[in-house]
Parts: structure tokens; C-alpha cells; sequence
């Protein structure tokens, strides 16, 4: 890592801390209540209604909750498949065929059963959910720092993809390295909108 990077790097921690704060400190009472906003505007997306296979995220208990979304998505018809961690860095887009193939696993996060379990091809998906920290208005990302999505988003370049946050989780801008991957809309509870171009 040179200097620079090394300098990057040092500010998305501390963005990366303040961040988190600010989402934790959301009651579980907002957390539910934005979500759910979320949620209806992300439904309504052009891209997400043309959307044969989405690729959603279990969330963790202070993200944007996804449990709602997921069975929302089911019932419209759309394949869905949610993330299998399998090493350092890398995971892989698992089929959840309906609701009852979940199960809680670590940390209190939906995964498919072990029994129900169906690798999904990449190139299949048409849209990304995209779970952050932090996000620019230009849908540059922040996440929590494995790099998991900088590694699978580009194996699907053609796949929309969205982030979802809360309004508090928008900051003006995030410092880039070039391995980072960005979004291409923005949802929160306040509003849809498309990222800027610089991703």
C-alpha cells in the first residue's frame, strides 16, 4: 500500500466509525419504520419490476431490514438469492426459493438452510441489493471493511445496483481506492434517487 492509499485508507476508518454511530443510534422503533419506507420505494423502482433475479442481503440488526423485502420480492414472482460467505473475501449468490428454506444463523442473520441450498451463476442476476456503512451522492460505497462485495460486484457488471440506507447514513463524500466498487441508485427512506456518474 503507498502513501496515498495508506492516507485513504486512515480516512475511511474514521468515517467508517462515525458512520456506524450514527446508524446505531437509531432507535429500533425508526429502524423498523424506515425500513419499511424503504422497502415501498424500492419496490416501485422501474429496475427492480423488470428484475428477474435479484440478489438481496440478510441484514444485520442495526442495517436496513431486508426480511420484509425478501418475502415482498418472493411473492411478486422474482428469484431471489441472498449471500453464502465461503472464504476471506469471497461469497457466493445462494437461492432462496421461498421463506421457509431461511433459517437465523450467526449473529441473528437469515441464511437458506444447508439443505435448501443452490448456487446461483453470477451472470444470472439482474439487480444487486447493496447493504453499506456510508454512500456519496456519486453511489460511491463504504462498507464494513471485508471487501466482500468489492469482490463479487464485478463479476456481474450488467446487474443494477442499489443501495439501500438511511438518510443518516449519506455523507457528502467518501474517499475512493480504485479496487471500490459503487452503486448506481440510492434508496432511503426520504427518497430514490440515481447516483452520479463517478463511480
Amino acid at each position: 500500500m503507498n502513501e496515498n492509499d495508506a492516507e485513504i485508507a486512515a480516512l475511511k476508518r474514521e468515517l467508517r466509525k462515525r458512520s456506524l454511530a450514527f446508524r446505531r443510534a437509531l432507535s429500533a422503533e425508526e429502524r423498523a419504520s424506515y425500513s419499511a419506507a424503504i422497502t415501498e420505494r424500492l419496490l416501485s423502482l422501474e429496475a427492480v419490476k423488470q428484475a428477474r433475479t435479484i440478489f438481496a442481503y440478510a441484514a444485520m440488526e442495526d442495517e436496513v431490514q431486508t426480511e420484509a423485502l425478501i418475502s415482498s420480492l418472493l411473492e411478486m414472482g422474482k428469484r431471489v438469492a441472498i449471500p453464502l460467505v465461503t472464504g476471506k473475501r469471497t461469497m457466493e449468490a445462494v437461492l432462496a426459493p421461498s421463506m421457509d428454506a431461511l433459517e437465523y444463523g450467526a449473529y441473528h442473520i437469515l441464511t437458506v438452510r444447508e439443505d435448501r441450498r443452490i448456487v446461483l451463476p453470477p451472470q444470472e442476476i439482474d439487480c444487486v441489493l447493496v447493504p453499506g456503512v456510508a454512500f456519496d451522492m456519486d453511489g460511491t460505497r463504504l462498507g464494513m471493511g471485508g471487501g466482500y462485495y468489492d469482490v463479487f460486484l464485478p463479476k456481474i457488471p450488467c446487474a443494477v445496483k442499489i443501495a439501500l440506507a438511511y438518510s443518516c447514513q449519506i455523507v457528502e463524500s467518501i474517499p475512493k481506492l480504485s479496487h471500490d466498487c459503487g452503486v448506481d441508485w440510492i434508496v432511503t427512506e426520504k427518497g430514490s434517487f440515481r447516483a452520479g456518474k463517478n463511480k
